[in-house]
């Protein structure tokens, strides 16, 4: 129960980073003016979204990959050996 606790505020944590990288490309967008659905314009917008949504893109295959890794190969089993 501990190790899933663990990974829950890791979870948490990485939900809090997307949001935090959501919030970023909100604030882009009222900087340089970029309308929705536009994608393209200033190439600091253009960065700020495409980091976004690149970490958007692998998010899924790293909770999936967190939690397999934390139930299968947790640390009481690397330990005992």
């Amino acid at each position: 129960a501990g190790d899933s606790i663990l990974l829950a505020a890791v979870s948490l944590l990485s939900a809090c980073q997307q949001m935090y990288f959501t919030l970023n490309v909100g604030r882009a967008r009222l900087k340089y003016k970029i309308a929705p659905p536009a994608v393209t314009g200033s190439l600091d917008f253009e960065r700020i979204f495409r980091a976004q949504q690149n970490s958007l893109e692998f998010y899924s295959v790293f909770l999936v990959t967190l939690w397999m890794a934390g139930w299968y190969f947790n640390q009481g089993s690397l330990v005992s050996g």
